[in-house]
């Protein structure tokens, strides 16, 4: 871990108390408050970049080295410069070897001054990628308060398809409240058909602020997203321009796929939609990350907290910052 990372981690505990302060409630009858939000998802690899080098051999029984291309502050930096309010990050650490045994959702918290709800789909004990018990799955970084958080285990086609999952945060930006989902879809199709239809069944007629955020693997052509369209509608189709490629990142060529998607229900008003592609954003990860400026209807204070998906009502207060631990997830099953 670098001399930085430690700073930034000492400071996390301060850094987590800096979200935004809440609006003052709307007077009765009053007409809703409209709320901007700026909405990012970014598939981050662990914050290994592209860079040209090449990570050193580990010697036989010893721990992978941290890759050569690693660069979580890269990371930070991007979403610090786009002032995002909310971002769905895919693909992130705990505890790797690879990615230097460092707790990514805190570093990134505590750089970006954003409170954190991660959602662990992978719980692996100490072996031959960590000498520590490591996690890998989504995080959602947010300015204003998370009152409630869970992570829905993802259906798989077979048990030797990598476990993936539906992180669900419901956060507080003023008087309005957001359900706002992060996923990170399988990279085969008999997976990923099951997986849509999951997250369909649990977003199904969907609250007036809900966004849906994510790498699908998934062009918006197949067949097997409509049901999900018909539910929420395509950012990037309601205010993008282009044809929306956000993978794969390179310095060396253009993308040629779109994977990665902001949704959003049918009330909310989406106001702009932008790939990043710039020099950054080529060699910090293998995606490009989605950026777009969503208007939120404003909500009656005293709103009820968000259902847990293990049945639990949260309280309505802020939860702790720290990572989601695997005690409040649930599977859904086909």
């Amino acid at each position: 871990m670098t001399a930085r990372l430690h700073e930034i981690l000492s400071l996390s505990v301060l850094a987590a108390g800096m979200a935004c302060a809440r609006a003052a409630p709307s007077a009765p009858g009053a007409p809703a408050v409209i709320t901007a939000a700026r909405v990012m998802t970014y598939n981050i690899r662990h914050g290994a970049g592209n860079d040209d080098c090449a990570t050193p051999p580990s010697e036989p029984g010893t721990l992978p080295s941290p890759d050569c291309a690693l660069n979580l502050e890269r990371i930070a930096a991007i979403i610090r410069a786009e002032r995002v309010d909310v971002a769905g990050l895919q693909e992130v650490d705990r505890f790797w070897a690879r990615s230097g045994m460092v707790d990514q959702p805190a570093a990134l918290g505590a750089m970006l001054g954003m409170q954190t709800c991660y959602g662990a789909n992978l719980a692996h004990p100490p072996d031959a990628h960590s000498a520590a018990p490591h996690e890998y799955g989504t995080l959602v970084l947010s300015r204003h308060p998370i009152v409630a958080c869970g992570n829905t285990l993802l259906p798989r086609a077979g048990t030797a398809s990598e476990q993936r999952g539906l992180l669900h945060t419901r956060i507080r930006p003023g008087d309005a409240t957001v359900d706002f989902y992060n996923t990170h879809l399988h990279t085969a199709e008999a997976d990923r058909r099951l997986q849509v239809d999951a997250i369909v069944r649990q977003i199904e007629s969907p609250a007036e602020r809900v966004i849906l955020v994510g790498d699908l693997n998934a062009r918006p052509t197949e067949s097997y997203l409509a049901p999900l369209f018909a539910v929420l509608k395509d950012a990037w189709a309601v205010a993008g321009a282009g044809p929306g490629f956000t993978s794969p990142a390179s310095p060396a060529q253009p993308p040629r796929n779109r994977i990665d998607y902001v949704l959003v229900s049918p009330a909310l008003a989406v106001t702009a939609a932008t790939i990043l592609t710039t020099p950054q954003t080529a060699v910090a990860s293998d995606h490009y990350p989605v950026v777009c400026d969503v208007k939120l209807p404003g909500a009656a204070p005293g709103s009820a907290g968000l259902l847990l998906p293990s049945g639990r009502q949260s309280a309505s207060a802020p939860i702790a910052t720290g990572p989601l631990r695997n005690g409040r997830q649930h599977r859904v099953d086909r």
